[in-house]
């Protein structure tokens, strides 16, 4: 095309720039009329330049489309790394550690561009003793342990409460309306015995009684029927408060482990903070996730 005939899109970014300077130089002889002659080029033209120039801070070849962000990249990698170091921290937390240069809301549309995102979870427990060695390595003398123990052999069992207005605690809706679970303030409270062996359940009981040392020892007596001579109860420690030497409440009662005893029944206890080596609390979190809570959504 011809000088006169082009447009600013199609000009070398060299010229644009140069179109820049000659304008931001704000002496006489520089202005619109004849930046265009020296350079050849329409007068709107160069209108358009100097004003695309300053809607981007001063550079007419910016791309287009958004405007200049206010975090550099180091910026960026330091809310990523506050995030990492702490998973909780709140978007009001991390604009602080970059100087309150960007909006709290601004905060996610940052984040949602780290590689790998970052997406909400839901935080798994961890006891302080599972960071220790020694826990660990109790842990594994507990395991092997166990090993000797034949699966036709085993039995594991557990409490859990079960409330009278259990319902599910997560739900999808439309944006912006929200989801509400009439509840009452107070609910009835059950407790769940299930004594299991690996391919059947040999007893399980609900009363709304407190799992107390009253009712593990009603509850024991009627499971301990079922059992047989040469079986291991792997127990939890509900009853060793840590220091208690000798202690004497709900699975540590005299009267459970005299029953046992008289049956043949061997327990072994889990290692502090194991409960999760006990598979009934799959079947616990299956039940109540599957079965109680969807049936029971509003208010059980």
């Amino acid at each position: 095309m011809s000088g006169t005939k082009r447009r600013y899109e199609e000009l070398q970014p060299q010229l644009q720039r140069d179109i820049v300077h000659d304008y931001r130089r704000g002496v006489r002889g520089c202005g619109y009329i004849a930046i265009a002659q020296k350079h050849q080029l329409p007068v709107a033209t160069v209108q358009s330049v100097i004003a695309r120039a300053e809607r981007a801070g001063g550079n007419p070849v910016a791309p287009r489309g958004h405007k200049k962000r206010k975090l550099n990249s180091a910026e960026q990698a330091k809310l990523c790394s506050s995030l990492d170091r702490n998973p909780f921290a709140t978007n009001q937390q991390l604009r602080a550690r970059v100087g309150n240069k960007i909006a709290a809301s601004t905060v996610s549309r940052y984040l949602a561009r780290a590689k790998p995102r970052f997406s909400a979870k839901v935080a798994q427990d961890q006891e302080p003793e599972e960071l220790t060695e020694n826990w660990r390595e109790e842990a594994r003398k507990w395991l092997r342990g166990v090993k000797t123990i034949a699966l036709s052999k085993r039995i594991y069992e557990d409490e859990t409460p079960i409330y009278a207005n259990e319902a599910p605690h997560k739900g999808r809706s439309r944006v912006g309306k929200p989801i509400i679970r009439p509840r009452s303030r107070y609910a009835t409270k059950y407790t769940l015995h299930v004594y299991a062996k690996k391919d059947r359940v040999l007893h399980w009981d609900l009363s709304d009684q407190n799992a107390d040392t009253k009712e593990i020892e009603r509850v024991a007596v009627d499971a301990a029927t079922q059992m047989s001579v040469g079986d291991t109860l792997i127990w939890d420690r509900l009853g060793r408060s840590g220091r208690a030497l000798h202690p004497t409440h709900q699975h540590y009662s005299p009267a459970v482990q005299e029953e046992f005893k008289e049956r043949g029944v061997s327990i072994k206890f889990l290692p502090p903070k194991g409960k999760y080596f006990n598979p009934i609390e799959l079947l616990f979190n299956d039940l109540k996730s599957h079965h109680i809570r969807p049936n029971f959504p509003k208010n059980g």
